[in-house]
């Protein structure tokens, strides 16, 4: 089984290297070495941890503070679950300044995720180290400042020349770039949306698309094509607009014909056939214990009867004397983590190589067939996993 860290060993951050002055990098280093940024909902990564262990995410919740007799702690909640952060040590003292003053409000946080034990509940939890963030927005009092009124093609087409200008411009409502108007890997924070004016797009962000009168969800399709006024701070970066949105409110469309058309869409792609992600034990991994009960995890939503009768455990190579057969295995499906228990039901014999084989005919809820993973040549299976079991004495006294 996955070995927890607990609280203790992760803030003594001896998994993550150091980077001078990070919060001077427009691209930070630590994505070089945990790969690119994975934007997930924090109820989707407590759901499903074992899917963005080791790997760079951004995600947001309400920022909530633990007491421990070990010091202060810091969490990531939602919905009655929370993720425990905490800052790298060249994050530390900025996130310190203004965490207090958080408290209670949504922020966002980009870090690695591991997994390791809550100091109150004594659970397993989602632990973040971060090192980028982002603080609420700043709440308006009094009325919005004077701007200049603007275009968006004004904006792309003179990339630049109003950068810190506080400016009025009216854009179509396109949700969280559902139409790609954007390139996807612009965004900056899994908050910021889009508006269109025909063929000029922009990011809105520190703000929700939400005002007097109205409130738009970037999810959902049905909300966009309403017309919105924005006031903001303009900042471009490499042909990007971004517009710091300080003031929101509905508006007519700026001519009859000013109407942005959702481009036309490519033809979706065949869908792809389901694999195994993940696995505990670990695929290969020796010293497994003898009371072990394997875990698979597999990209797609599973048709439960066509495990019926095609999931084998057995022990590799020839029978040795004191083998008893595997005729006991529980083989559960759990359809909510999209993942299979299987309980050899019986100890299994130190030492030796254990096989869980995955036979032809198993499928998922489109009846696509499970696939090998790359690289993984599984005979005549579907898929086949193997691990070692620790060794030691069996229950009857034999190796």
């Amino acid at each position: 089984m996955r070995a927890r860290r607990t609280i203790a060993t992760l803030l003594a951050a001896s998994f993550l290297p150091a980077f001078p002055a990070l919060a001077q990098q427009s691209y930070s280093p630590y994505e070089m070495q945990y790969g690119d940024v994975i934007d997930v909902q924090l109820d989707t990564l407590i759901q499903l941890p074992e899917s963005y262990v080791g790997r760079a995410v951004r995600t947001s919740g309400r920022l909530d503070m633990l007491g421990t007799t070990g010091g202060r702690i810091w969490a990531l909640a939602t919905l009655g679950s929370r993720a425990i952060l905490f800052p790298v040590r060249e994050a530390q003292n900025a996130f310190e300044m203004d965490a207090r003053q958080w408290l209670g409000r949504e922020i966002e946080v980009t870090g690695v995720v591991s997994l390791g034990e809550d100091p109150e509940r004594h659970t397993q939890t989602v632990i973040i180290a971060f090192w980028t963030f982002f603080g609420p927005p700043e709440e308006k009092e009094g009325p919005p400042p004077k701007s200049a009124e603007a275009t968006l093609e004004e904006l792309l087409t003179r990339p630049g020349s109003r950068d810190g200008d506080l400016v009025r411009v009216v854009g179509q409502f396109r949700g969280a770039n559902l139409y790609g108007d954007l390139p996807s890997a612009s965004r900056r924070r899994t908050s910021d949306w889009v508006i269109k004016n025909d063929l000029f797009a922009a990011w809105i962000t520190g703000t929700k698309p939400r005002g007097s009168g109205f409130r738009l969800d970037p999810r959902m399709k049905r909300d966009t094509g309403r017309w919105l006024e924005v006031q903001g701070r303009v900042r471009t970066v490499r042909g990007v607009v971004y517009i710091e949105a300080s003031d929101l409110k509905l508006s007519a469309p700026p001519t009859p014909t000013a109407k942005a058309e959702a481009p036309e869409r490519p033809p979706p792609p065949p869908p792809k056939p389901p694999v195994i992600v993940f696995s505990l034990p670990l695929d290969g991994e020796r010293d497994v214990p003898s009371s072990s009960v394997f875990k698979v995890q597999f990209s797609k939503d599973m048709e439960v009867e066509s495990f019926e009768g095609r999931v084998v455990l057995r022990y590799a190579g020839r029978p040795r004397p004191g083998d008893r057969p595997l005729d006991a295995v529980k083989v559960e499906y759990d359809g909510g983590r999209r993942a299979l228990a299987v309980d050899p039901g019986d100890l299994l014999r130190p030492g030796r190589v254990i096989e869980l084989l995955l036979l032809p005919g198993i499928v998922d809820l489109d009846g696509l067939p499970l696939e090998p993973r790359p690289a993984h040549d599984p005979g005549g299976a579907a898929d086949v996993l193997r691990y070692q079991v620790a060794p030691g004495l069996a229950a009857d006294g034999s190796r």
